[in-house]
This record gives structure tokens, sequence and C-alpha cells, in this order.
């Protein structure tokens, strides 16, 4: 008896000593092939563009090709469930938006839970959202913006985002929520539409990314009253945070991530983040991420989980509160 339960241990040790070891050669051996990043927005939005950026800088360390897929559709939902479905290998990944924790709150009939049926891997870059007015606005400050706002009838007052759902609808909401104040939303289909009419003239107001707007604030075309950010911003170090202003709590970003299918092994979710940071930390890197407005970030897989999370979960609730979630 005692001989049979030594040789069980001892196998039961082995094989989990082998899988162990599996596991490791299987991180180590990343990539074997092409890896394949898709992408669920069309090509040249901002999301493509960081992604595509990342995957240059990652080819070089990998010695594999690493090519890129646009399947747009669905809020980036269609690109996530196939990547959902890959094997979890590594060699099919998911560019991310930082949309995709707001997704869930605002689309029914979903065939993927993205915090349990995805794996992340990284938050790359971020971009902070910032709140824009006309450059000759009569509201040179934030407080004074909130005060037009109320002297006139709720709701008479309307602002620009580039869309329904959209992280700047969300900060819109978040401000609302805040200060008391109550707008009327004008969606637009794009950061680029949502800012045109507001160096038109045609509305007040748009909430936008830091990347999108900034060649406009930075020529003096329309004016930025206050960050969504815990501080402010290296290509904007003139506008100050809307805590600094005496409304708290505004975070509001559009972030870039990397994911794979759920049951990524461990130790390969680490060796993809850990190439992702090398691939942002060179000089040049860095350079194009500060073009397009948006600074490295380096959140690895546990980070990267527990903002999803935090951001599903804000989102489902404010959401409700604007109205805007779907019903049941």
């Amino acid at each position: 008896m005692t001989r049979t339960l030594i040789d069980r241990r001892t196998f039961v040790g082995a094989g989990a000593a082998l899988m162990a070891g599996s596991r490791a050669v299987h991180a180590q051996a990343w990539p074997s092939r092409v890896v394949q990043i898709l992408i669920g927005f069309g090509a040249g939005g901002v999301t493509d563009v960081a992604t595509r950026l990342l995957a240059e800088g990652l080819r070089p360390l990998i010695g594999q090709s690493v090519v890129i897929e646009n399947r747009a559709g669905a809020s980036g939902m269609i690109a996530a469930g196939v990547v959902s479905r890959a094997a979890p290998d590594g060699h099919m990944l998911l560019g991310v938006p930082g949309t995709i924790t707001i997704v869930p709150s605002i689309m029914q009939n979903l065939q993927i839970d993205v915090l349990k049926d995805l794996s992340p891997i990284t938050i790359f870059a971020t971009s902070p959202n910032v709140m824009i007015v006309k450059a000759d606005h009569p509201a040179r400050t934030l407080q004074e913006f909130i005060a037009s706002v109320k002297a006139q009838p709720e709701g008479h007052f309307a602002y620009a985002s580039s869309g329904l759902g959209t992280t700047v609808h969300i900060m819109a909401g978040m401000l609302e929520r805040s200060t008391g104040i109550r707008m009327r939303h004008v969606p637009f289909r794009s950061s680029a539409d949502s800012l045109r009419s507001v160096i038109a003239g045609e509305l007040p107001l748009v909430f936008s990314s830091v990347n999108s707007a900034l060649p406009f604030i930075q020529s003096g075309t329309v004016r930025a009253l206050g960050l969504a950010s815990e501080k402010r911003s290296s290509f904007l170090p003139d506008i100050p945070t809307f805590d600094e202003q005496g409304v708290t709590g505004m975070r509001s970003d559009t972030w870039f991530g990397l994911a794979g299918p759920a049951g990524m092994p461990r130790p390969l979710l680490e060796q993809i983040a850990g190439l992702c940071d090398k691939a942002m930390a060179s000089e040049g890197m860095r350079a194009r991420f500060e073009a397009l407005g948006a600074e490295p970030l380096g959140l690895g897989p546990d980070a990267a989980r527990a903002q999803m999370e935090r951001e599903v979960k804000m989102f489902d609730e404010l959401t409700t509160a604007m109205g805007i979630k779907p019903p049941r």
C-alpha cells in the first residue's frame, strides 16, 4: 500500500512538473509563426494607428511577422469575438480600445463576456479626454462655464461627442453627475466631425480625446477648459485638470491595449507584455506616440485586468444614470 501511494504521488508530482515545464517552454517558444492582431475598427482610426505602431515595434523583437487585420463592426465586438474563440497560444491577439469596457453596458445580446472570454495583456498607451470650447467662447474657466449652463433652461445647452456610448460621451455624463448641470447630447460619427462642429460655431462645446484635439488646441482654434486625468498632460501643461478646478473624480481617457483569448498561460502573458514595454520604451516609438497625443502607459496583465474590471462596473452605473443603458 505504501509503495502504491509513493508511486502515485511521484506520478502526480512528475505530471505537474511536466505541465509546468511545458508551459515555460510554450512561453519561451512564442512566437512560432506569424502573429495576427485583429482590430475591431476601420483602418486609419486612432486604435488602428496606435496598434500598428506597437506592431511595428514588436516585429524586430520577436523575429516574426506581425499582421494587422481590420474587422470592423458591432463597436469592435466582431473582432473581439473572433479572438475569444482562437487558440490561447498568443498567435491571434486583439488590439483593444478603451471603449471595450463600455460596450457591455450599451449593447444587447453580446456574444462574449469581455472580462471572462479575453486575457488582458497590456494597456500600452493612453490619451486623456478633454473638455473644449471654441476659442472665443465667453467662459474662460470651468467654473464660469458651469455657471453659464446653470443659468439656462435644463437641456438647452448642447454639446458634441464622437458618438453615443463613447468614452467622451460618458465623460459628459460624469460632469453632469458631478456638477448637477444638464446638457443636450449631439453625437457625431467621429472625433473629427465633432470637433469641426465646434470650430465652425455650430455647437459651443465638445468632449474629445487629447490625441484628436491637440493640433486645434495648440493652434488656438479651440480652448480646453479641463483635463479628465489625475495630473496635467505633458502635451498640454497649461491646461488644468478638473480636480484642480474643484470638480473631483473626473477620470476619462482613450486608452489602447492588447488582449488574447481566455486561458493564455501566465508566462506567455507576461512575456508579451514585457516585449510591448520594450517596444514602447524606444525614443523613436515614444516620439511617434507623442505625435498622436498619446503617452506610453505600460500596464501589465494584472493591472490591465484590474482597470478593465473597474471600468466595466463604473460604466454600468454611469450608463444607467445617463439613461443610455438598453432595456433588459
